[in-house]
């Protein structure tokens, strides 16, 4: 038969015909001549399909149909968890289930002659449940609005760590970063249900217009909320688990595709107010500033804990403040009188260690090495210079170990000024870009002047200095200075 003919013997209009057979939910034979020829097997498999589309089947579940990733048993079961009790898609739907019939045997047509009783009622066919009915199938819209959530939950743990605990949010080792997201998560379990009580939404949800409450638009409790959340961190994020929350993200984002609820969504409504072009564009520009502010928390942890006029001990502190920050000088730290002290003088240090640090770059010295001693100028109790001299004679040496005091004297005191800026130009940035990779300098930036002279004789090398060998006495001295140069007014 062609399929005009099956349009007339079994009534299925020519746009399902050729809607079911795309899908390869039928396969007539293909003659020589390129046309199709339908059985009556085919007619009544397209009795059947349409008969499903009239009830409410999806197209994804013909897909899955075809390709047996779903029985039609567990379809019509799914189906009627959808429809509202009542209606005549349930009653079919149960019908079928009840006569355990198969996709490829059982009687549409008494069906689809039940359903021409309801041509003037057509509404009462196909009933959606309000628990169906309520809920949001758009998977990226519903991901993007958790992500915003998580990123404000990991700024407010950020902030905390950085300027409660001192964290540096610049050089997170790997153990941070776990322990950062395993908290973070913690903090949406009990944050979230709090906010869906109190609002019926969060701040990512709201953004894009989604709503989550009861079935009958009262706010869920703490406790069903707390159930949900839990239910989406496992069953959606995989625990954030590293490889198992992709897996558990790809089949959630199926899930949706296919309009099947979540399984922690299933006895709560979840709304959408509307899709409206300007909540892309927040959600755009939140994000913006979501990264700005993470970006001006760690310039802001690079300023230094005292600014303005301040004094030794004060100048101390933040010089051991920048110690921890980068993780330098992990064998000293300064007293409250600006010099160095030994935290372990007992132990035997290993004249071949070589420490590594960064600012940018890397560093190294040898931790035998007597550290340059801290020379201060004093006015009204308050620092107006720091400086040291430090030379070595005949001997291999690292100069990275003076560079780096260098660095460290010119944040916790050069750059404590109250007019120091975090952007546009970072001064600390600019104050060390002039530093690096030069000997010898002599700047003022502000108020304050940076000064090195650099003396080398029979020596050759740069970061790492050794004698030359011709008997020629070798010898090397750094002079370093930080000055404040800022006049007093009348």
């Amino acid at each position: 038969m062609t399929k005009e003919e099956i349009r007339a013997v079994y009534g299925v209009e020519l746009s399902s015909i050729e809607r079911f057979r795309s899908n390869d939910l039928v396969t007539p034979r293909r003659l020589e001549d390129g046309s199709l020829v339908y059985s009556e097997a085919d007619g009544e498999m397209l009795q059947r399909l349409v008969l499903l589309d009239i009830i409410g089947v999806f197209e994804d579940d013909f897909v899955k149909l075809r390709s047996k990733e779903i029985t039609l048993k567990l379809l019509l079961q799914r189906q009627m968890w959808r429809l509202e009790d009542g209606c005549l898609a349930k009653e079919i739907c149960k019908d079928i289930l009840e006569e355990e019939g198969e996709l490829r045997s059982f009687d549409a047509l008494k069906y689809l002659e039940r359903l021409k009783a309801y041509e003037h009622e057509p509404e009462k066919i196909l009933i959606y449940g309000q628990n169906y009915r309520n809920q949001v199938f758009r998977p990226w819209r519903r991901y993007f609005a958790r992500g915003l959530d998580l990123s404000i939950y990991q700024m407010i743990l950020d902030a905390i760590l950085g300027f409660v605990f001192h964290v540096s949010l610049l050089n997170e080792g790997w153990v941070v970063r776990i322990v950062e997201t395993i908290v973070a998560v913690v903090m949406m379990l009990l944050i979230e249900p709090l906010l869906l009580n109190r609002f019926g939404t969060t701040f990512g949800k709201w953004v894009f217009g989604l709503r989550v409450e009861k079935a009958d638009g009262s706010p869920l409790s703490y406790k069903d909320g707390l159930r949900r959340t839990w239910g989406m961190i496992g069953k959606g994020q995989g625990y954030e688990i590293p490889i198992y929350n992709l897996v558990r993200l790809y089949k959630s984002y199926k899930l949706c595709k296919a309009k099947e609820v979540q399984p922690w969504d299933e006895d709560v409504s979840y709304t959408i107010k509307d899709t409206k072009w300007y909540r892309v564009i927040s959600f755009i520009l939140l994000n913006y500033l979501v990264v700005f502010i993470a970006f001006a928390m760690i310039r802001a942890q690079q300023l230094p804990p005292n600014r303005g006029d301040i004094t030794i001990e004060q100048f101390a502190e933040n010089y051991n403040y920048y110690c921890k920050y980068y993780d330098v000088n992990d064998r000293f730290y300064m007293d409250q009188n600006g010099q160095l002290v030994d935290k372990y003088p007992d132990r035997v240090v290993d004249k071949d260690m070589i420490h590594i640090s960064t600012f940018g770059t890397d560093f190294a010295y040898d931790p035998t090495e007597e550290l340059p001693r801290f020379n201060y100028s004093i006015e009204n109790a308050n620092l107006k210079e720091v400086s040291f001299v430090y030379g070595v004679e005949n001997k291999d040496h690292w100069t990275d170990m003076e560079k780096t005091q260098q660095y460290l004297i010119a944040m916790a005191f050069g750059c404590t000024d109250k007019e120091v800026k975090l952007f546009f130009p970072n001064t600390l940035n600019v104050v060390l870009s002039k530093m690096k990779y030069v000997d010898n300098f002599n700047f003022t930036y502000g108020d304050t002047r940076y000064f090195c002279n650099v003396e080398k004789i029979g020596y050759i090398g740069n970061d790492y200095i050794t004698p030359i060998e011709d008997g020629q006495k070798a010898y090397y001295k750094m002079n370093f200075a930080v000055t404040k140069d800022k006049e007093e007014s009348d």
